[in-house]
């Protein structure tokens, strides 16, 4: 529901106010002070909504709460947010810009998949993981600040974000899921942090820009295709701690085992290459 001047209306219940579903056709929303919670797609599909302001005191923004809304092209998450759920911002074709202030520890599956026209991201201080699929097909996604707090980025995470360029992985990343990074064609250098310990099947497939690569000590697989298909990749660095290269990790890369200085007993699968 929306009065007149497009101030959306929310309901009360005995634990926070939430506005649970806005119907309107205003192209400016303001949620209204006092609001806790935007429920579970309380704007999806609203294709009149091009920009919404959300005031300190929010605190949950419900899963595809704004999923589909093709027209929005900016939001700012106020610093008392600490939960935003799955698909919250999914297919919102024109979201050029968001910035997360809040003390959100979590980013759920998918939360800004498809955002197409997503070109910069700030991630709050705090953030902990990165769930699946969460940037996937943000084509033209260019700059995203990662966290020191940062552990985890989760399976296709920042799949085929063509643009992308991470300067720097932040200091205490743990784990890289399966094709975190696949189809990032405009990496050019990755530097592990020692933190990391796991790094998932296909994570940097087909990174045809990826000329160089430094894995810590610690890492003991390559898994199965990792670095698949990454034409442009020239120099590699791998830790005394490596056991493993597993099927097709190299493939397609024009490099041959020869060219990478592996620790002795390191075992090689016969098509790694």
């Amino acid at each position: 529901m929306a009065d007149s001047t497009g101030v959306a209306q929310g309901t009360e219940n005995p634990f926070m106010i939430a506005l649970e579903r806005y119907d309107g056709c205003d192209q400016q929303v303001v949620v209204p002070s006092g609001v806790r919670k935007i429920g579970r797609q309380a704007f999806a599909n609203n294709r009149y909504l091009h920009e919404v302001v959300l005031p300190e005191g929010v605190e949950i923004i419900g899963e595809e709460a704004f999923s589909a809304c093709v027209n929005m092209t900016s939001v700012t998450i106020p610093a008392t947010v600490s939960e935003i759920g799955a698909g919250a911002f999914k297919g919102c074709w024109r979201l050029r810009e968001v910035v997360i202030e809040g003390a959100v520890k979590e980013l759920g599956e998918k939360t800004f998949a498809r955002c197409r026209s997503l070109e910069r991201v700030v991630l709050p201080d705090g953030l902990v993981s990165i769930g699946d699929a969460c940037f996937q097909h943000c084509l033209v996604l260019e700059s995203v600040r990662l966290p020191q707090t940062l552990e985890r980025i989760g399976a296709n995470a920042f799949y085929d974000c063509q643009k992308l360029v991470v300067d720097e992985l932040p200091s205490g990343l743990d784990t890289i899921e399966n094709e975190a990074f696949r189809l990032c064609k405009a990496l050019v250098e990755v530097e592990l942090p020692e933190s990391v310990q796991w790094i998932g099947q296909r994570a940097f497939k087909e990174c045809k820009g990826l000329f160089s690569v430094a894995l810590p000590e610690g890492i003991e697989f390559i898994e199965e295709g990792t670095f698949e298909g990454c034409s442009s990749l020239g120099a590699v660095a791998v830790p005394g701690s490596l056991k493993h290269v597993e099927a097709r990790a190299f493939a397609g890369t024009g490099l041959v085992a020869d060219d990478i200085a592996f620790p002795e007993g390191c075992e090689i699968a016969p098509n790694a290459f």
